[in-house]
């Protein structure tokens, strides 16, 4: 089959080339549309053609002057994808970044091209302060084929009367961060590290790991919080961050390497979010073998139960979140279990092959 892939900013460039490369393994012909990544080096897609033909002019801008330029250029760009998009067997898009513009571009696309259009909501949850049901509704509507990260995330969905066929895929784990040039981050050698990664927004529960952070170190004295992520409507989170005792605040955009190098060096990850439905941190430290302490929101119970990589947690609970993060970093062998049931579930049941071969029986399926 010849797939178009689409994802215009960019957003999901591991999991985008995670997918095309499993599936050019299995012979399909694959092309990712989307923009030029601006943060490093990206992982390694053997195979995959890449054509960044989103938001061309807007990108040499500046800052402020950027956002605004791509919002301008992005209905623009889309139109011109239809010559390529007629080619293709099989359309997948990944993200809706401008929401409505985009919803209307891809129930006109639909009917002109000649195979279907395949979406994948990959926040099928609506969150704490982003987005709602509605959205989820309105941005499922012009797709031929939904495909959902959790059971979670699919029976909302269902529960919603989302019209289109809605098949649960679980996130790969994101096994091209393997292939990046790690880049160690700034701590200090022979101590404890739990790491919080990724943007910085208020449902994501950095907060409730601030206030959970004094009894971690209690119990473990030399334990140090490396926060890695820029703050996106959480600044009071990132204040505390930065001030707080034993935390190593870095709060900015992660490169694939900074990200790889801080995960190589996490004797724990964690997840407090108060609301998600899955996650590509999770992701991650899954692939790079590495624990987890996650609330039980969404797909994380799901997830960690199924493979073992993880302790599970209720959300918004600052002492159960500091006990169970305590017993990862005093336990030894507890890690090495969890860590090697997180490498074994990469290999296998959340393995790019195992997610291509899915995927491609849901393309077959949409084009009958």
């Amino acid at each position: 089959m010849r797939i178009a892939i689409v994802d215009p900013r960019g957003d999901s460039r591991p999991y985008d080339h995670g997918l095309g490369v499993a599936l050019v393994a299995r012979g399909h012909d694959v092309v990712l549309l989307t923009s030029r990544f601006r943060h490093g080096e990206l992982p390694p897609a053997p195979g995959l053609r890449v054509e960044e033909r989103f938001y061309r002019l807007a990108d040499r801008l500046p800052g402020r002057l950027r956002r605004v330029a791509r919002g301008l250029e992005h209905v623009v760009d889309l139109v011109a994808l239809l010559g390529p998009l007629r080619r293709a067997d099989v359309v997948h898009v990944m993200w809706l970044p401008l929401g409505p513009a985009d919803r209307l571009f891809w129930r006109v696309a639909r009917r002109l091209l000649r195979g279907p259009v395949v979406y994948t909501a990959h926040n099928a949850l609506a969150r704490d302060g982003v987005g709602s049901d509605r959205q989820q509704v309105a941005d499922c509507r012009p797709f031929a084929c939904v495909v959902v990260h959790s059971a979670a995330g699919e029976e909302s969905l269902r529960r919603l009367g989302v019209g289109a066929p809605v098949v649960r895929i679980p996130h790969a784990a994101l096994t091209s961060y393997g292939g990046v040039t790690a880049i160690p981050p700034d701590l200090p050698t022979g101590v404890p590290i739990a790491l919080f990664a990724g943007l910085i927004r208020p449902y994501k529960g950095l907060g409730d790991l601030l206030d959970a952070w004094p009894e971690v170190r209690r119990r473990v004295p030399d334990a140090m919080l490396h926060v890695l992520g820029r703050p996106l409507g959480a600044d009071a989170d990132a204040r505390r961050a930065a001030t707080a005792d034993g935390v190593v605040a870095d709060l900015r955009y992660a490169s694939p390497g900074a990200w790889a190098g801080a995960m190589d060096r996490a004797d724990v990850v964690v997840l407090p979010y108060r609301s998600i439905d899955q996650s590509g941190v999770l992701a991650s430290a899954i692939a790079l073998g590495r624990p987890v302490v996650a609330t039980a929101v969404g797909g994380f119970a799901e997830t960690l139960t199924a493979t073992g990589a993880g302790l599970v947690v209720p959300p918004r609970d600052p002492a159960a979140l500091a006990a169970a993060i305590a017993t990862v970093l005093t336990d030894g062998p507890l890690r090495t279990r969890l860590a090697a049931a997180a490498a074994a579930a990469a290999r296998g049941e959340l393995s790019w092959e195992t997610s291509a071969e899915r995927h491609e029986r849901v393309y077959r399926e949409a084009r009958t």
